[in-house]
């Protein structure tokens, strides 16, 4: 395997954490102010929080610009490539597979998990920050499998 495979391969692999991390500290952090357009009503096609991947794209196209100009910095123009597919990967499955922004797609049995852990970030605002390797705590799945209580309630009554 080439040096920039395996640099591609690390990179895609490596930015789930990354995105955690993002998504976590950033975007639920001083970024706040953009990703909570997100979280809330949607008022159109776009968003606030749609500056998001701008930026990360523009950083990622810059150290591939630079890449190709600094030939010590080679390497990371397949670092680039690999952060560029996983952006791409996190696209398709957020935006238009769980969010639907370009209509509805058939239900695919491997994506279903990945939008019922995004579904409970979007519910409890926390767990799980991760996109293509959602880690939902056993706690957080066994709160989000017990309906609400006004639910539960209304459950009861019906059943009397």
């Amino acid at each position: 395997m080439t040096s920039d495979a395996v640099a591609f391969a690390v990179a895609f692999i490596a930015m789930e954490p990354v995105t955690y991390a993002a998504h976590r500290w950033v975007m639920h952090g001083a970024g706040w102010i953009l990703h909570r357009s997100h979280h809330g009503a949607q008022a159109g096609r776009l968003e606030a929080n749609d500056a998001f991947p701008v930026i990360f794209a523009a950083l990622t196209i810059a150290v591939m610009a630079l890449a190709t100009e600094v030939r010590s910095l080679r390497l990371l123009l397949a670092v680039g490539v690999g952060v560029t597919v996983y952006g791409a990967a996190y696209a398709f499955v957020h935006d238009v597979y769980i969010h639907r922004r370009l209509g509805r797609l058939p239900a695919w049995r491997p994506l279903e998990r990945l939008k019922v852990a995004h579904s409970i970030h979007h519910r409890f605002g926390g767990e799980p920050y991760g996109m293509l390797c959602p880690l939902v705590p056993k706690a957080l799945r066994e709160r989000a499998a017990t309906p609400p209580i006004a639910s539960r309630r209304s459950e009861e009554s019906r059943a009397t």
